[in-house]
């Protein structure tokens, strides 16, 4: 056998490298030469570049005229929607203007249909505490020994022209009893028992407290009712105040009298006469009265307009109402 060639598998030996022909040599430029003439027929002509640079430039302008066609469309749109939106806050402002005035025309009818509600009543008084009375029991009777207490022991002719309970259910055993409501047919007897039942208090009938009130209106009961608050903080401050009617709550402070006649009044009642501030339910419409932050407009000039704090001559008696 032939021996094998100890150089085969060394590693020293390496293969033959493939030198490529030079650059200067005629075979490689012919083979250059060859292909730029291959590839010159394939590339884009001067005419085939502008007429592409058209074509992409017409593209390009009917895409803008069309975005430039949306913008103009959505800007008008845009325009003719905030000019609608104006139209309808001014119609808003119109109807707040109007719901507001709307609002102060009603507190007033309402203040003096309330006034004419309780000229109706300006002949009842209102009594409580008198306990429950069986069928037998005489409610005449009962008023006048409650009355001849208030007026110090004398028996004048009461002339009841009515009385009666307040209409409602008869209370269980134990609850408040219903109140006597009385109509007299004379204003001045009636104002000197309410006057001397005020200045006791509380009269005492067989171990019974008993008060007497003046028989007021539905509303006026819910506005004197809402203002506890306020009551209690001019008793707390010291600051007295009266009751008028048509329904009103004033009170001085120095040489000035603040008056509460609607709910709108509250606020600057409270600011000028230096009371903290107090949850207090409109009586209108029995939600509590927003508190505003800030200092407070002035009150309006209300010295021009009638004191109407002053009691009436009464006139005919009216008809009762059932208790609130």
């Amino acid at each position: 056998m032939e021996a094998p060639d100890p150089t085969a598998n060394s590693p020293s030996a390496t293969p033959a490298k493939f030198s490529p022909a030079p650059s200067d040599s005629p075979e490689a430029q012919g083979t250059l030469e060859g292909d730029l003439r291959a590839i010159l027929p394939t590339l884009l002509m001067k005419v085939d570049l502008e007429a592409l640079s058209d074509h992409l430039s017409q593209v390009i302008r009917d895409v803008l005229t069309q975005v430039k066609a949306d913008i103009t469309s959505i800007d008008t749109r845009l325009m003719a929607t905030e000019s609608e939106t104006r139209a309808l806050h001014m119609e808003a402002d119109a109807v707040a203007s109007t719901i507001k005035g709307c609002e102060t025309s009603l507190a007033h009818i309402t203040t003096w249909v309330d006034d004419l509600d309780n000229r109706r009543h300006r002949m009842n008084l209102r009594v409580r505490g008198v306990k429950e009375m069986g069928p037998n029991e005489n409610i005449p009777e009962i008023l006048c020994t409650v009355f001849s207490l208030a007026l110090g022991g004398q028996q004048p002719r009461l002339g009841l022209v009515r009385a009666h309970c307040a209409l409602r259910a008869t209370p269980a055993p134990g609850d408040q009893p219903r109140n006597i409501i009385c109509c007299l047919d004379n204003f001045n007897l009636k104002e000197d028992i309410l006057r001397n039942a005020r200045r006791m208090g509380n009269i005492r009938l067989d171990n019974q407290v008993v008060t007497v009130y003046q028989d007021l209106s539905h509303y006026t009961l819910l506005a004197k009712k809402a203002l506890r608050p306020v009551n209690a903080a001019l008793q707390a401050a010291g600051i007295p105040y009266r009751w008028g009617y048509p329904f009103s709550l004033s009170a001085h402070r120095g040489q000035e009298l603040h008056t509460i006649k609607t709910p709108a009044d509250v606020q600057g009642f409270q600011h000028s006469l230096g009371l903290p501030p107090a949850r207090v339910q409109n009586w209108l419409t029995h939600q509590f009265i927003q508190q505003a932050a800030g200092p407070l407009p002035p009150p309006p000039d209300r010295s021009a307009s009638r004191d109407h704090t002053q009691r009436r001559y009464p006139g005919p008696p009216g008809p009762t109402r059932p208790e609130e």
